[in-house]
């Protein structure tokens, strides 16, 4: 089985979208194994082909069933926080049959305490892609902000030492989670269950009214959002997969930052 991953980010200033796709061959359960189960699919990471029996088939990029859940963040993740921090959006889509991987891939299944009560996280090797994000990201946001501000001490000290073109003020992050069951959409995150709404706003945008936005000041807090979330799924036994997860799933990180150009003038962005 195999489970693949569409990697989405706008990177020119018209916010033209750069779109890749991967994929991920996972191995066999030891369930399949003791059934004589073999594996049918073949991967080769060097020219980014899957093959199946006769046919072959190219992606942007092929991870085989001994990748890591961190060789894969490293290969995929970059770019994507890069963009992120640059104010545009970035999406990370798995998809594939029950059973494939997909929500050990995106790291969106029940953790344990791994993160501590600082926010500073052990990661284990089993962590997912979001997991895995959400600690790059504020360790990524408090290094810019530490830097801003040490930067500006400096030259308020030393009248001779240029200003950076632009200091990192202040963040503010904030995270929903909601489910998409059949036709309907509820938000993981509110106990009531009841069904949303989708709607377009003034600015054309499409909203999902009432979706509850919990502010987050760390990887810990990030990580408690998708646990709450996870636990409110609808799942259910397969032949597959014990407790698959039976609906679609949406985590959105929303990053608002506050900077100061060399001219003195604050900058928000969304």
């Amino acid at each position: 089985l195999i489970v693949c991953f569409a990697m989405s980010m706008a990177v020119n200033p018209d916010h033209s979208s750069q779109v890749r796709v991967g994929v991920r061959i996972r191995p066999l359960t030891s369930k399949e194994t003791t059934e004589g189960g073999h594996a049918v699919v073949d991967g080769n990471a060097f020219d980014r082909t899957v093959s199946l029996s006769k046919r072959k088939f190219t992606y942007d990029s092929v991870f085989h069933s001994n990748v890591t859940q961190c060789d894969l963040y490293a290969n995929v993740a970059p770019p994507l926080l890069n963009s992120f921090l640059n104010g545009y959006n970035a999406t990370v889509l798995a998809y594939g049959q029950t059973g494939s991987g997909k929500t050990y891939t995106m790291g969106s299944e029940a953790h344990g305490d791994n993160f501590a009560a600082d926010g500073g996280g052990d990661l284990s090797d089993t962590d997912g892609l979001i997991p895995r994000f959400m600690e790059d990201l504020f360790g990524s946001l408090f290094r810019r902000r530490e830097a801003s501000e040490k930067a500006l001490l400096q030259s308020r000290d030393d009248d001779d030492m240029p200003e950076q073109a632009v200091s990192l003020i202040n963040f503010r992050v904030s995270a929903s989670f909601l489910e998409v069951y059949g036709e309907d959409i509820y938000d993981l995150l509110d106990e009531d269950r009841n069904a949303l709404k989708i709607r377009e706003d003034s600015n054309k945008e499409v909203i999902v009214v009432g979706l509850k936005s919990t502010a987050i000041t760390n990887a810990s807090e990030a990580v408690s959002v998708l646990n709450t979330g996870t636990m409110n799924r609808t799942t259910a036994s397969t032949l597959m997969n014990h407790s698959s997860s039976r609906s679609h799933a949406v985590f959105t990180v929303n990053l608002q930052q506050a900077t100061r150009s060399a001219e003195g003038d604050e900058i928000t962005t969304k």
